[in-house]
Formats: structure tokens, sequence, C-alpha cells
């Protein structure tokens, strides 16, 4: 009786530590399931959610207190974070240096808007995108290596020195006109007056007097052409104003003997600029557009000239062809307006003229450089140097899949 009575004990003491056991194992696996649905929460970024602390158990309140101070903890500590890397990132965006971070297979991981502005594209994802553009002259650039999130990646500086390079060269070429223009000035002035003094004279001697007519009239036109260049040096300060830029655009176009297309977003676009100058820089790249379109033509009409000693079916294919290219391909002069992420003011002249030769491109804004067989070769030159004073800038950018040549004016 005795021994039953012990087992019977024993089975009940047994049953009562295998019912405390998986309690307890219970309850450890529902604290489990708690610390880690806290962390797979805020791995998430979810911080919405609090454990209730009114609890029956004082175990399970002060866990529920401690996961809740964790969590608020962590919350603030990403918060934190978020907003030192939207600081950094607003930096990285506020300066001209473009950055790329690349890693070992050449994937651009990060980027900033200048990198965007600078390599002239709205998307970067690889650096086979930009391999072309990176040789720019331009273009300086600085590479480091550095560790980001135990990955090796490269950290790509650029910059653009083309504006410390146009103002070293317009600098030199100032200088330059400024002693030319006087030494010419002080040279001919007084051989055109002495010519003109000397034509009263001289009344007999008609050969004496046709080459004193012939030296007063070429040093008259000299004086006139050294005049005429040395408003590359004088441009007036900048006397800015804000005006509309679309009826700007419009006057414009009508200067224009050729249609127009111009596209101002917004429609109430403002720039503060001297309206004179601009008017200046844009009506000279109106007047190159049509000039190339006309240069187009008479090379197209000394081409059919050409093509007027072909006979037969070849002089009908290569007219069938003429046509078919000048209908594929409309002349169009676009203006297009708009303000950038720096809140900067772009005015893009565009044509579709044909591109300009390289070799060509990096000499137009050159003084006295020219193609035309009577150009003085200061229109462009002038023209930046209006944009420089104005502390804009006036570059060219070529899509050669398009054919569209872009001269872009940039009005802080």
């Amino acid at each position: 009786m005795n021994s039953q009575l012990a087992i019977i004990v024993l089975l009940v003491i047994l049953v009562i530590l295998v019912a405390v056991n998986i309690w307890l194992y219970r309850h450890y696996r529902r604290n489990i399931k708690k610390v880690t649905f806290l962390f797979d929460a805020i791995d998430n970024g979810d911080f919405s959610f609090n454990f209730p602390t009114e609890k029956r158990f004082k175990e399970d309140k002060i866990l529920h207190q401690s996961l809740n101070r964790i969590k608020l903890f962590l919350q603030h500590t990403r918060e934190e974070q978020m907003e030192r890397e939207k600081y950094y990132e607003q930096i990285l965006n506020a300066v001209d240096t473009g950055i790329l971070v690349v890693d070992s297979h050449d994937n651009i991981l990060q980027h900033n808007q200048a990198a965007l502005r600078l390599l002239d594209t709205d998307v970067l994802t690889h650096m086979n995108q930009v391999k072309g553009k990176l040789k720019d002259e331009h273009l300086a650039k600085h590479e480091t290596q550095a560790m980001l999130k135990d990955k090796h990646v490269r950290i790509i500086a650029l910059s653009d020195v083309s504006h410390e390079l146009s103002n070293q060269e317009v600098d030199s070429w100032i200088k330059l006109i400024r002693v030319l223009t006087h030494e010419i000035m002080n040279t001919i002035t007084p051989v055109t007056s002495l010519s003109e003094t000397l034509l009263t004279r001289v009344t007999e001697d008609k050969d004496l007097k046709q080459g004193l007519e012939t030296i007063h009239k070429t040093g008259t036109e000299l004086l006139a052409f050294v005049n005429n260049y040395r408003r590359f040096t004088h441009v007036p300060q900048p006397q800015p104003a804000l005006f509309y830029v679309e009826p700007f655009l419009e006057r414009m176009a009508l200067l224009c003997n050729h249609d127009v297309e111009i596209e101002v977003s917004p429609k109430d676009l403002l720039v503060y600029a001297d309206e004179s100058l601009l008017s200046h820089v844009v009506t000279n790249l109106l007047k190159n557009a049509v000039e190339a379109f006309n240069g187009q033509e008479k090379l197209s009409a000394e081409r059919n000239k050409q093509d007027g000693n072909v006979q037969g079916r070849n002089k009908q294919e290569c007219r069938s062809a003429d046509l078919q290219s000048a209908a594929s391909k409309k002349a169009f002069i676009h203006l297009q307006a708009y303000a950038n992420a720096q809140e900067s003011i772009i005015i893009d002249v565009s044509n579709n003229a044909g591109l300009i030769p390289e070799d060509v491109a990096s000499h137009i804004f050159i003084p006295f450089f020219t193609t035309k067989p009577e150009g003085s070769g200061i229109g462009l030159s002038l023209s930046r140097q209006i944009m420089r004073v104005s502390g804009g800038s006036l570059s060219l950018h070529q899509d050669k899949t398009q054919g569209i040549t872009t001269f872009r004016i940039l009005i802080p």
C-alpha cells in the first residue's frame, strides 16, 4: 500500500514537473518570438508597434518595458543616421564637384547631382556609360580607394576646369587685344590724319593723289576694324533686372529670318539678368543658326550642280535620295528655357543644320577664329565674355545621334 502511494506521489510530481517545464518552454518561446519580432520589425524600418505593459505577470511587464526601451533607442539611432545621411547628401548635391562611388565591377553605387550635370546624363548606373566623357580634357578627375560596408570602392571626384581654362584664355586675349589696339591706333591715326591733310593740298599730281586716297581709305578702314574689336575688351557692366523669359524669346525669334520653335517651362519663368546684354547673346546664336542653314543650302546647291553631269538612272537615284533625305530631316531652330536642379535658368539654342567638327568646336570661342569667308570671329567669343561678366556661362553641346547642335546659356 505504501509503495503504491509512493508511486502515485512520484507520478503526480513528475506530471507537475513536466507541466511546469512545458509552461516554461512555451513562455521562453513566446519571449524569443517577441525579441525576434522586435529585430525583424527594426530591419524593415517599422517602429509603429509597442509591447503592452499592462500584464498579469511582473516578469512579462519588465520584459515588455525593456523591449520598448530598446525599440525607442534604436528608433532614435536610425532617425539620427537618416538625418545625417540626408545632411551629407544635401552637402554633396550642393557642391560643384561631381562624386561617383564605384564598386569593383564598375557599378556606380552612388553619385551626386553635379556628376549628372558634368557628365550630361540623367541616369548613372555603370562606368561604361561615361568612359568616353571621362576623357574630356575639360574634366579634371581625382580617384581614391575606400571601404564601404566591407566592400572596396573607388571614389571619383570630377571637376569642370573649362571655366578656369576659358577665363585664362579670355584674359590672355584681352591683354593682347588691348596692346595691339593701342599700338595700331597710335600708329594709324596720325597716318590717316596726315594723308587727309595732304589730299587737300594735292591737286595736279593724279598718281600722288590716288596713292594718298588709298592710304587714307585703308587707314580709315583699319581704324574701324580695330574699334570693332575693341568691343570685346569693353563689355559694359551688367544691369540685371527681373523679366519674363517667354516674351523675351518671342522678341528674339521675330528678329530671326527663320521659323523658331519656342518652349518655356513654366510659362511664367522669370530670369534676373541684363536683358540688353542677354539679347545680344541670343541674337548672335540665332544668327549663327540661320547662317548654318544657309551654308548647308549653298553646299546642297553645289552638289546638285555637280549631279547635273550624272546621266540616266544614276541621276534619278541621286535626286530621289536627296528628296528623301530632305523630307526626313526638317530644318528647325529651337529655343528652350527652363530652370535646372540648382535653380539656374537655362536657355538652349538648338538647330539640326549639322554638327560642328571636333577640331572646329574646340576653337569656336577663341577670339578671331572663324570658318566663314567674311566672318569676324568675334561673335561667339564676345557672347561668352558677356555671359562670363554676367556670372553665367555659354557652352556647346552636340547630340551626335540626332545631329543636333545646342548652345547652352546658363544664368545663375
